[in-house]
C-alpha cells in the first residue's frame, strides 16, 4: 500500500532554528526529496547536496540519490538523516521522520504543512555569514549592508515564511523553474532491486497532518545518534588531515572565483551588460550574489 513520511526539516546551526514540517511519498527518490527541501526551505537550489544516514551517503560524492528512496534512507518513524546544501557555506539539515501515515483523499503530495522563518540568503558565507548579514540589515549602514543593497537582499527578513507560496510551487514545478516532471515525481532508477520496507499496512497509521504552524516537538528518545554529517563515509579524520582539507578546498574556490571574475568582466567588455544582466543571465548555474561578488574582485 503507498505510504507518506511525514519529515520535520530543521537547520541546527542557525538560531532562531528554522524548520520546516514536509510530506512525501515514501518511494519518493532522495533526489526528489532534494528538491522537495530546496523548495519548502526557500533555497535556490544552485549548489551540491548530500544525505547521510548510518554512515551511508546520497547525491554528490555518494551513492546515486536517484536510485534510492525516502523509504530506504529513512526507514521507520524516528529514523534521523543529515543533509548538506554548498558545501561552500556548509547549510546543514536535520531530519527525523515524525511519522508515515497513508495519504489523504484528494490530497496533493508532497506538501508543506508548518514551518518557521526564512532560510538564509544563499552565499551569505554559512551560519557565521549569516548572522553577520542579520547584523548588518538591522544596522542599515557598512560596508556589508551596502553590499546587501547591491544584491537586492537589504530588506531580507529572516522571519519570513509562506506555507500556501511552497506549497503552491510543489503544485506547479514549472512556476518555480522545475521542468516535468520535477524531481519528486520521477520514479527511482531500478525499482526491482530496491524494495523499501516502511509503508504501513492497510490497517496501519491514519494520515494525521494538520494544517496550522504549532510546533510539535520531535521524540526527546529519537534518533539524535543516527544523525550523521552528510560528509562523513568512513572513521574521522585527525584535526591536522581535516585543516589540510579544508585549506585546499578553500585554495581551489578562490582560483575558482578569480577565473570567474576574469571571464564575467571579459563577457561585459565584450558585450556592455551590465553586473545585474550577467548575473540574470548565468542564474541558472549559480546564485546572483555569488556573480556580483566575482564581478567585483580583482583579478
Amino acid at each position: 500500500m503507498e505510504s507518506v513520511h511525514q519529515l520535520r526539516v530543521s537547520m541546527p546551526d542557525i538560531e532562531p532554528e528554522v524548520w520546516r514540517r514536509i510530506h512525501v511519498y515514501s518511494h519518493t527518490p532522495l533526489s526528489g526529496l532534494h528538491a522537495v527541501i530546496q523548495v519548502a526551505m526557500g533555497w535556490d537550489d544552485a549548489h551540491l547536496y548530500e544525505f547521510g544516514a548510518r554512515w551511508e551517503t546520497y547525491g554528490h560524492n555518494g551513492k546515486e540519490a536517484s536510485a534510492h528512496t525516502v523509504a530506504q534512507m529513512l526507514p521507520e518513524v524516528g529514523s534521523g538523516a543529515g543533509y548538506v546544501y554548498d558545501f561552500g557555506d556548509h547549510w546543514v539539515h536535520h531530519l527525523i521522520v515524525e511519522k508515515i501515515h497513508r495519504p489523504a483523499p484528494n490530497t496533493h503530495y508532497p506538501r508543506c504543512t508548518a514551518g518557521r522563518r526564512a532560510c538564509p540568503p544563499e552565499d551569505c558565507g554559512g551560519p557565521l555569514g549569516y548572522e553577520r548579514t542579520l547584523r548588518a540589515i538591522r544596522a542599515r549602514k557598512g560596508p556589508r549592508y551596502r553590499e546587501l543593497r547591491e544584491w537586492g537582499l537589504h530588506k531580507y527578513n529572516p522571519a519570513t515564511f509562506d506555507r500556501d507560496e511552497v506549497n503552491r510551487g510543489l503544485a506547479d514545478p514549472k512556476s518555480i523553474g522545475y521542468p516535468e516532471p520535477a524531481p519528486w515525481q520521477r520514479e527511482v532508477v531500478d525499482l526491482s532491486s530496491l524494495r523499501y520496507p516502511g509503508a504501513p499496512a492497510a490497517t496501519g497509521q491514519s494520515v494525521d497532518h494538520p494544517e496550522d504552524d504549532q510546533e510539535q516537538s520531535p521524540d526527546e528518545t529519537g534518533p539524535a545518534a543516527e544523525v550523521v554529517n552528510a560528509l562523513t563515509t568512513g572513521p574521522p579524520p585527525t584535526v591536522s588531515e581535516a585543516v589540510d582539507a579544508v585549506l585546499e578546498a578553500l585554495s581551489k574556490v578562490d582560483e575558482a572565483r578569480v577565473l570567474l571574475g576574469v571571464a564575467l568582466r571579459a563577457e561585459q567588455k565584450k558585450t556592455g551588460a551590465s553586473a545585474n544582466e550577467l548575473a540574470q543571465r548565468v542564474h541558472g548555474a549559480m546564485s546572483r550574489p555569488l556573480v556580483l561578488r566575482a564581478l567585483r574582485n580583482s583579478d
